[in-house]
């Protein structure tokens, strides 16, 4: 057997060790990243030459609809620097869906055929950053210190592995879903034991940072995959988990603060800035600039240029600090227009009806996860949370499907739009 046989035997088993390093990510500093992205591009691409597979040009153009449509956008915007930094820190929009278009389908169904493996890297790797980075704090700072200033000091104080707290909460909150996933499959009692309390770790951070969005977000999918698996052990957990969360959040003086902030809601000014007000401010703008945003939007370059001009009329606090729209759906809008969010809308409905007629859970789980957060957040405008959505999103469904099941014989035929 010749080198290029060789290579093409082992191919699906060189992409797996690639896609090992995707669910890593969380523990490997930002400027190596685009490196292992590459070779995972290059990868699928040779397999898609040795295996003599046509390339999935419709499943490309549907889920890279929005990155193409923000390149379209540079032709009309007027900050093309901006507009160039955005599509460098969103450009996985484009890499992944071109990854998986090209990838065989015979390294699709190994790699998804090991994806509880992989899940239990990602789990492992988060741990890994939350508790690496509280340890370095713990060398700088006191105990007492490190838990009242975690969610500012791992933004800043980290080389490489700095993360705003809203993504590192992400993190955690993908975590435990996969977590229920693994649970529902079945484990001795030895993995089960360290699972239960690798979650103990993630809850005890996501309280240390109560971020509320994604808590929100992981409390939905939880009692929807609840529902799905009927499976008694989630029920019990869940219901614990519940109770355990309102009891925090009745009896602890901090976190019960946070969640009483959505109730009291005004303008925020220097001295009133807690996540609520910033965002009742930042949505009255928000609210006042979409109308004129039209059908294209105002580019890519421009869609936050004009924000903060409101801003600056509203709220100086908000000018200078330049914040986003915080809700990725106006955030399209005012970048690429009423045009872009349908072509969005058309790719998240298009995949979940697809994806719950084939009951893949699994991405149903992690796509209305991100959907959830994206009404607090844009995520697809931070590195953080654009490359594990497009990676996510487009890994898992892949599942629909269903190679796995399929005769030998029959996975050659492929599927196409």
């Amino acid at each position: 057997m010749g080198f290029k046989e060789k290579l093409k035997a082992k191919l699906p088993q060189l992409l797996y060790y690639l896609t090992m390093v995707m669910f890593l990510m969380p523990v490997i500093p930002r400027g190596v990243r685009p490196v292992f992205i590459a070779f995972y591009a290059i990868g699928a691409v040779c397999s898609k030459i040795m295996d003599k597979e046509p390339f999935k040009w419709g499943y490309f153009l549907l889920n890279s609809s929005l990155f193409l449509m923000y390149i379209v956008s540079l032709s009309y915007t007027e900050d093309i620097s901006y507009g160039m930094r955005k599509l460098s820190t969103g450009v996985t929009l484009l890499i992944f869906p071109l990854v998986i278009a090209c990838m065989s389908k015979r390294s699709i169904t190994y790699i998804l055929s090991k994806r509880y493996d992989l899940m239990w890297l990602y789990i492992i790797a988060t741990l890994i950053l939350n508790i690496g980075a509280f340890i370095i704090f713990s060398q700088h700072y006191s105990f007492d210190e490190v838990i009242r200033h975690f969610v500012n000091i791992i933004r800043s104080d980290i080389s490489g592995w700095k993360i705003h707290p809203i993504y590192l909460s992400m993190h955690i909150c993908v975590s435990i879903i996969f977590s229920l996933f693994l649970v529902h499959k079945g484990l001795n009692w030895k993995k089960l034991l360290v699972l239960v309390i690798m979650n103990l770790v993630f809850i005890a951070f996501l309280l240390i940072m109560i971020k509320k969005g994604p808590i929100i977000a992981l409390i939905l999918v939880a009692a929807y995959l609840v529902l799905m698996f009927k499976n008694i052990k989630l029920y019990i957990v869940f219901g614990l988990g519940v109770i355990g969360l309102v009891s925090v959040i009745i009896f602890n003086p901090k976190v019960n603060e946070r969640f009483s902030e959505l109730l009291q809601v005004q303008d925020t000014d220097a001295s009133m800035t807690n996540s609520t007000n910033i965002r009742y401010s930042i949505y009255k703008c928000v609210s006042s600039v979409i109308p004129h945003a039209g059908i294209t939007g105002f580019g890519i370059g421009d869609g936050k240029n004009q924000l903060i001009n409101c801003y600056q009329e509203d709220s100086k606090f908000l000018a200078d600090n330049r914040y986003n729209s915080h809700n990725q759906y106006t955030g399209i809008i005012l970048y690429v227009g009423y045009l872009g969010l349908l072509l969005f809308s058309s790719f998240l409905l298009y995949h979940i009806v697809r994806a719950f007629s084939r009951k893949n859970y699994l991405f149903i789980a992690i796509l209305l996860f991100y959907c959830v957060v994206m009404f607090s957040e844009n995520i697809l405008e931070r590195e953080n949370g654009v490359l594990f959505f497009a990676f996510f999103i487009n890994l898992f469904l892949m599942l629909d499907y269903n190679y796995e099941k399929r005769r030998p014989q029959k996975v050659d035929k492929i599927i196409s739009f």
